[in-house]
């Protein structure tokens, strides 16, 4: 089953269960989603694309978290984050990050900036979409210093 067929399955069941919150916020995100397959060629969208699709949500919910202090308006937005974080890969942690990095570095013959390409694809390799690539960058480069 496709991300976004499970996205219509879990809508459907938030009516039945008359959750409003997750109904409205999975229907809008179906839309938004269903839209960049549509637009790019008449086509179904892509998992990967309904996961960046969900990521961009993830993103403006978070920056409104950020901005409003109204303790009533922060509990749903709070909902909706755990909501939208669900459908995603679970992230590695720093600890394994660093790891993975430590055991690239420690195959790589020479240390130098071509030495940051190979780490971060090794990475990618290993942890797919799973992991911070800017702030895993950011510790292959104080690595190698």
């Amino acid at each position: 089953m496709s991300l976004l067929d499970q996205l219509k399955k879990d809508a459907l069941s938030a009516r039945k269960a008359a959750d409003r919150l997750k109904a409205t916020l999975l229907s809008t995100l179906i839309a938004e989603a269903g839209m960049v397959g549509k637009n790019a060629g008449n086509r179904a969208s892509s998992d990967e694309e309904v996961r960046q699709t969900i990521r961009k949500f993830l993103k403006n919910n978070q920056e409104a978290l950020a901005l409003i202090k109204d303790e009533n308006r922060l509990a749903p937005l709070r909902a909706e984050a755990a909501i939208l974080a669900s459908y995603l890969p679970t992230m590695a942690s720093a600890a394994e990050i660093k790891t993975a990095i430590a055991e690239v570095l420690a195959t790589l013959p020479e240390r130098g900036p071509k030495a940051i390409g190979m780490v971060m694809g090794a990475l990618k390799a290993r942890f797919g979409d799973g992991f911070d690539a800017r702030q895993a960058n950011a510790w292959v480069k104080e690595a190698l210093d």
